[in-house]
């Protein structure tokens, strides 16, 4: 009997030490890839070229041509074709100004206290503003785009994305204020 009880106890503490020991699988964050056109995908990029992107959503797979592509947002940047392409020589000029102007310009949480306190009047400024990666509020440290800050498409590219999104952030702190006004 306390034989039975030890063996039963040993195989108890093993099985579960063997499924400690195997990894648990992290949810794994999609790429999202959102067009000119402002139709957002949430799926796979598989390969980026610098003519094109490679991307699967729902089963199916795409060849979205570059100049297509408004941004791309990947889930993970520790994966290869995230490295491999920060790597690219020579990478669409465009597309990477909108993910620097994307991840590193601005202080949003400055421009919804603009868009709060000042509504249309501070989106007015900031649409008249010239925004580059030297006046960006990390772009220049973080950007490893360096090398384009004075080619004229990064610089067009990175201006749209960075006003756009900065209006973006305004017009949220101006509908906040609304919606505090009419509660």
């Amino acid at each position: 009997m306390k034989k039975s009880i030890k063996i039963t106890l040993l195989l108890t503490i093993l099985s579960t030490s063997l499924f400690a020991i195997k990894p648990l699988k992290a949810k794994k964050m999609n790429d999202v890839l959102t067009l000119q056109n402002d139709m957002n995908f949430e799926g796979e990029i598989i390969r980026i070229e610098n003519c094109s992107v490679l991307f699967k959503a729902e089963g199916k797979k795409y060849s979205v041509p570059a100049t297509d592509i408004y941004s791309v947002r990947f889930g993970d940047t520790d994966s290869k074709i995230y490295r491999d392409y920060m790597e690219l020589s020579d990478p669409d000029k465009c597309l990477s100004a909108r993910l620097d102007a994307e991840n590193f310009h601005g202080k949003k949480g400055g421009h919804f206290a603009l868009g709060f306190f000042f509504g249309p009047f501070a989106m007015i400024g900031t649409a008249l503003a010239n925004p580059t990666p030297y006046k960006g509020k990390n772009t220049y440290m973080m950007s490893k785009n360096k090398d384009l800050f004075n080619d004229p498409e990064y610089l067009s590219c990175y201006k749209s994305k960075a006003k756009s999104q900065l209006l973006l952030t305004e017009g949220i702190g101006w509908a906040a204020w609304i919606v505090i006004l009419l509660l």
